[in-house]
């Protein structure tokens, strides 16, 4: 059930940000002018209704939207703009919400509040995020993080750590998410932030159970359900106990699933989540199919579908008409399964169709809606110039224009100081990989070795050694600048370095080079010098240099479809778990594979097509088997064309 298995990921990991915390503080004094309270009333009254019906909390918004644009407030707009960006995200309107958040940050910057524009960005990064646009959710990010420096609201780091965290998650970087998450609850304990607490709480346990770890898993839901009780959150209530249900359906204990995922239907029930409910009746189905009972699971999702074909729900309806499709088949009654999947066949067709339509109808409502609101606020601009003196009208004008240029001008230079930021850490990265690279021991030893050939009159060797010397310097120097070199350039360097390290260990290091006859090593760019540490810690931290029959083996192929690049760089040193050990006995760390990974995140981040990563100890194969394996897979990139 794919629909439902997105619609449990998504409760997981996202659960709610603090940047949907509620706009008003309680402790804010109202203001005495009737239309504001007003206002204010209807806002308090939309955040409220969100635990019982969306539809009614977004139409009473529109009512304080209205109200408020008559004022012309930055103080009510910007409020009421956010309110309802944040409705639109939970209904899964995402233009609508994208439409109201950009209209709060004006508002937000009339009334010069950072943290407020930086809570509306980090809100539009969970629009990229839910779009797959994990680029861009990265950059909002990041603009969210820098805003709650510069003015240290440490209060609101909990909420960046946290989206953090989701996008690692989504990477399928666990390790890292955990981190991010731990971060975020720490902070929300400083703070004592019940609500954010019980969310870090539901991530942490979405960890667990992809970790298998399903008691952990239980007692972190079960804790952030202590905490959303302190809150009263009946919607977040209804996604946790569906999620313990799913967890013990996952671990085949199907009494007590059944006992957590009523729960959430009861809840779903009493609120109006028709989507909840949907959710709930297709576990319930599931639950009983596992039991073998596929009466009471067909029972489920007739009700789903009743559901489903009331609200509309063509989603959910391929979802249930799929279900109800395979049971009918297992019961063999092969005349319902034909009707339920010609069912789903038109409604799948159906969809095709409304996807199509769906993002130009919203798009043009929302523009029919805008150009409404500017014909009436033309209409009366123009009522009221009629009663100005010709020369106030041509000083506002003077005024407005200035002010468009100088806040133009803002926009320009704070996205040039953003990307300014970007390129300084690339550039710094580089410097990083050049000086790891061309380290001072490895240029001393090097010219120590020349110093060596040419005392002992061995002008052969010396001439040798500093031929490649000159080779190796040359190349780094040359490739550090570009982005992707051809993978001839790239080899070529790399046998200079091995070369290298040959005449300074007096040792008769054996390498080979295997490359795929179907590669053109000069279309094919690869970035440089990635391969290079690895090579290093073959030979300085597997113990090489001391091994008469050191062997290094570098081969490079092209997996079955044809677009990627696969490197392998075998050694038979004393394997990379012994290298740790003797690194934390030296307390030594490995800068340059600790950098190389980095560039290996960066390129992911920054690429569609993802570079996969692994490091292999070779007695874990085979006991018999000494040595490490670097295995990683490079998207094509070919010459005059970037993946």
């Amino acid at each position: 059930m794919k629909l439902l298995r997105a619609t449990l990921i998504f409760i997981l990991i996202s659960c709610y940000s603090s940047t949907f915390a509620n706009v008003f503080s309680p402790n804010n004094k109202q203001e005495e002018n009737p239309a504001t309270q007003q206002i204010t009333h209807f806002l308090d009254s939309s955040v409220y209704l969100r635990n019982s019906s969306i539809d009614k909390s977004i139409a009473i918004c529109q009512k304080a939207i209205e109200m408020a644009e008559e004022t012309q407030d930055p103080k009510l707009l910007s409020k009421a703009y956010k309110t309802q960006g944040i409705n639109y995200y939970i209904s899964g309107t995402t233009d609508s919400a994208f439409l109201y958040y950009n209209k709060a940050i004006p508002q937000f910057e009339a009334l010069n509040s950072k943290s407020d524009i930086g809570k509306v960005l980090g809100n539009i990064g969970l629009l990229y995020k839910r779009q797959a646009k994990y680029d861009m959710a990265l950059e909002y990010y990041l603009r969210n993080l820098n805003i709650y420096k510069e003015i240290d609201y440490r209060e609101g780091l909990g909420s960046v750590f946290n989206n953090l965290g989701n996008l690692y998650y989504l990477q399928e970087n666990l390790t890292t998410a955990e981190s991010y998450y731990q971060l975020a609850l720490s902070n929300f304990k400083n703070f004592k932030n019940s609500k954010e607490i019980a969310n870090a709480y539901c991530n942490l346990g979405a960890i667990a159970e992809q970790n298998k770890n399903f008691t952990k898993s239980l007692d972190l839901y079960t804790q952030s359900l202590h905490e959303n009780s302190k809150v009263g959150d009946v919607l977040f209530d209804s996604k946790l106990l569906f999620n313990i249900g799913y967890l013990y359906h996952s671990q085949n204990i199907l009494d007590s699933a059944t006992v957590y995922v009523k729960k959430a239907e009861k809840i779903r029930i009493q609120i109006g989540d028709k989507h909840g409910l949907i959710s709930a009746k297709l576990e319930l189905a599931r639950i009983a199919m596992s039991e073998r009972n596929t009466y009471l699971a067909e029972k489920y999702l007739q009700e789903a579908d009743q559901l489903a074909v009331k609200n509309n729900m063509l989603k959910w309806r391929s979802e249930i008409l799929n279900s109800l499709t395979n049971i009918y088949r297992e019961k063999q009654d092969f005349k319902e399964a034909f009707v339920s999947q010609s069912k789903m066949i038109q409604v799948n067709d159906s969809l095709n169709k409304i996807s199509s339509n769906n993002r130009f109808s919203e798009l043009s409502i929302a523009y029919e809606t805008e150009k409404s609101q500017q014909e009436l606020e033309l209409l009366q601009q123009k009522s009221q110039i009629q009663h100005l003196e010709l020369a106030k009208k041509n000083s506002w004008l003077i005024i407005l224009t200035i002010v468009m240029i100088l806040g133009a001008l803002a926009i320009m230079v704070s996205l040039r100081i953003n990307r300014l930021r970007a390129d300084h850490k690339i550039m710094d990265l580089r410097q990083k990989v050049l000086l790891t690279q061309m380290n001072p021991h490895f240029l001393f030893n090097s010219l120590t070795a020349i110093q060596s050939f040419i005392l002992d009159k061995k002008n052969e060797e010396a001439n040798n050694y500093l031929s490649r010397l000159a080779s190796l310097v040359r190349g780094i120097l040359e490739n550090s600048r570009e982005e992707f070199v051809s993978l001839r350039t790239e080899l070529e360097t790399l046998r200079d370095y091995i070369g290298l390290q040959k005449l300074r260990f007096e040792n008769e290091i054996s390498y080979e080079f295997e490359i795929d006859k179907n590669i053109d090593q000069d279309q094919v760019l690869v970035p440089p010098m990635l391969a290079q540490p690895f090579v290093e810690n073959a030979l300085v931290h597997g113990m090489l240099r001391t091994n008469p029959n050191a062997q290094i083996q570098v081969k490079i192929s092209l997996n079955k479809n044809m677009d990627l690049l696969r490197f392998q760089i075998k050694d038979n040193g004393i394997g990379i778990d012994e290298a740790k050990k003797n690194r934390q006995n030296r307390n030594h760390k490995s800068v340059a594979t600790s950098i190389a990974l980095d560039r290996v995140k960066i390129y992911n981040f920054k690429s569609a097509k993802k570079m996969k990563f692994e490091i292999i100890d070779l007695k874990h194969q085979d006991p018999k088997l000494q040595g490490t394996l670097v295995c990683y897979s490079i998207p094509i990139n070919l010459n005059g064309y970037k993946s």
